[in-house]
């Protein structure tokens, strides 16, 4: 969905937008319950996204997860892969009516995962093994508020984002803040936008580029180090 690299924006796609790709997550990306075997893994993620009005954004992503293959009713513990899926919607709405103006921000509120249960305080690890704990659900569940306001210099446009987030699982809790970045759109290719953001534990720097009106190439390092990228076809339905 539109937003910035790790963290929501006040920016909404426009009417009638709509998105499809796939993205590589680095195991630095993801939360600390993500492991396999005691390990965290890098993994993948494919989603679908929908601006079915100027005001309403609505997401749909599936997450891959390491687990063993069930084969004729025995498990294959020596080849596990990528074999479960966290499925969950997101929404994102614009409660004012009035888009960002010369004097204002745009402001929006949403959700990720708006479907699992309510908020749960959980240990991350077994008390009586002392191993991390099955993830369970509500791996990404988090609420939103945020605002963003650009300013044009010349013909080139910067972006200021502020948000604060309230995830609901304990084990999410280090990104419980508010969180900030700021975007560059260069004169040469307004299709650019180059993004550093803090989450609330890390700073990212990247960008997404729009090229030939229906692919967006994503690129992120994590504190400057860890890659996490992607691709997605856009076409407007409108």
């Amino acid at each position: 969905m539109s937003g910035l690299i790790h963290i929501p924006s006040a920016d909404m796609d426009e009417s009638g937008d709509a998105r499809i790709g796939v993205h590589f997550l680095n195991k630095e990306f993801t939360p600390d319950v993500l492991v396999y075997d005691e390990k965290k893994y890098h993994t993948m993620s494919y989603y679908l996204s929908i601006t079915p009005f100027r005001w309403l954004e609505l997401g749909y992503t599936c997450t891959l997860l390491r687990s063993t293959k069930i084969k004729h009713g025995i498990e294959d513990v020596e080849h596990p892969g990528l074999n479960r899926k966290d499925r969950y919607f997101s929404l994102k709405i614009q409660p004012v009516r009035e888009k960002e103006g010369k004097w204002w921000p745009s402001v929006a509120v949403g959700m990720n995962d708006m479907f699992s249960n309510r908020k749960v305080k959980e240990p991350l690890v077994d008390p009586e093994t002392g191993k991390p704990k099955s993830i369970g659900n509500s791996l990404f569940a988090n609420y939103y508020v945020a605002v963003s306001k650009h300013f044009d210099y010349g013909e080139h446009r910067f972006g200021l984002h502020v948000s604060y987030r309230d995830w609901k699982r304990d084990r999410n809790s280090k990104w419980n803040s508010v969180v900030g970045g700021i975007t560059y759109q260069p004169s040469f290719q307004q299709n650019l936008r180059v993004i550093a953001e803090y989450t609330g534990d890390d700073v990212n720097v990247g960008f997404d580029w729009k090229l030939w009106k229906y692919l967006l190439i994503q690129s992120s390092l994590q504190n400057g180090k860890y890659f996490s990228g992607g691709v997605c076809f856009c076409i407007n339905l409108l």
